[in-house]
């Protein structure tokens, strides 16, 4: 557990320095790079705002990645003002520090979500106990889901108050915002979001429940967790073996169509994910600072969906060793990553594409002379230690 009066600017600095490692970038980074592109200057997505939510994280990174096929875009902020924080907590007393991967409709954009969030929570000293994760379906399988509920809340509405009835009223969902007995009694009773999901959204959920098994990340089903005025079409949340000091709740989803009506773009699709931690201590400056990523020694490069799951294992090592490391999350151009990376004058590329993935192996390359080497995962550990 975290120790009590640990300033929050310390917590942004270590969950900005572990999503860096990922392959996030900060938001504001991501629109600067956007700005440089055009012509005319585009509007800033924060509008009047110093600081970003997560509707306009959103905004910038789906900017980023209509330009850019193929390559979602993988970016983090932080702020002092949450717009979605969970009903138990109160917005004046949080911050929220928040992830996005926009730009592609697998399941590997939650499992790479999910993992960074483990591994910020992990690091800081809150050990995951388990993931709760709920399949809500697409807009489709929630309005058949919705009708149903509703239909059982009219059979329960004497039970409620007058101010849950005000609340169901506006939205059926919005029943599992409310946290009593009662309610938790009647929906237990009542219909199961994940038996009205098409085949399609069953199928991703199938998906990102195999990749979570396959990532040994202990999960359960909770088809009570929701009410998200967002409707997402997965939502989860971390639980935590202990309480922390600092961090106070971890949750997020799939976001697909929210995205798609923030940004006005039909292909916007993507996760997002905020960690609400006691801001308590810090002002304004603590939220706009993001301490720059150390300079990369490798370059990692992963082809296809398999390379990037399989390549989460060489991640995790690189950090273990604290070997600083830049990679990208294109599935199809190794062309554009290998010049990037010539640009950035890193000295070694790791690639991994669908065979090494297969093979569990990986292909070792030097920039300086272009020679390389095809090593087993296994033996990555030993290659490290000898850059140090």
């Amino acid at each position: 557990m975290s120790p009590r009066g640990v300033a929050p600017s310390t917590f942004i600095k270590h969950a900005s320095e572990v999503a860096s490692f990922y392959g996030f970038r900060a938001i504001r980074e991501i629109e600067r790079e956007q700005a440089a592109l055009q012509t005319t200057r585009p509007p800033s997505a924060r509008g009047g705002s110093k600081f970003y939510s997560f509707s306009s994280a959103a905004v910038v990174c789906a900017m980023r990645a209509a330009g850019r096929p193929q390559e979602p875009v993988l970016g983090f902020y932080a702020t002092p003002s949450p717009l979605h924080a969970p009903s138990h907590l109160a917005p004046r007393e949080v911050g929220e520090f928040g992830l996005q991967v926009v730009g592609t409709a697998e399941s590997v954009g939650e499992i790479v979500l999910l993992k960074t969030l483990t591994a910020i929570a992990t690091e800081w000293g809150a050990p995951l106990a388990r993931v709760r994760v709920n399949a809500l379906g697409d807009r489709d399988s929630q309005q058949r889901f919705s009708r149903e509920l509703s239909g059982h809340i009219r059979k329960h509405v004497s039970h409620l108050s007058d101010e849950e009835r005000a609340t169901v009223s506006q939205n059926p969902l919005h029943i599992y915002r409310i946290q009593t007995e009662v309610v938790r009694g009647i929906l237990a009773e009542g219909p199961r979001p994940m038996h009205f999901l098409s085949e399609k959204s069953r199928v991703h959920f199938r998906s990102v429940l195999e990749h979570l098994e396959h990532l040994e990340l202990p999960y359960e089903l909770d088809d009570l967790l929701g009410g998200d005025e967002r409707g997402p079409h997965i939502a989860f949340a971390l639980d935590f073996a202990d309480s922390d000091a600092t961090m106070l709740a971890a949750v997020g989803g799939r976001f697909d169509e929210y995205l798609k009506r923030e940004t006005h773009r039909k292909d916007s699709v993507g996760v997002g994910a905020s960690i609400y931690f006691r801001k308590k201590g810090a002002n304004k400056t603590t939220f706009g600072t993001v301490p720059p990523p150390p300079k990369p020694k490798i370059y990692f490069a992963q082809l296809g969906l398999k390379a990037k799951l399989k390549g989460l294992a060489v991640v995790d090592m690189l950090r273990t060793a604290g070997v600083p490391v830049l990679q990208s999350f294109d599935a199809n151009r190794l062309s554009l990553q290998l010049a990037q990376a010539a640009q950035l004058g890193v000295p070694y590329l790791l690639i991994m594409g669908q065979r090494e993935a297969l093979d569990g192996t990986i292909i070792v390359r030097s920039t300086k002379n272009s020679s390389q080497n095809i090593i087993s995962v296994q033996e990555v550990p030993k290659f490290l230690r000898t850059l140090r």
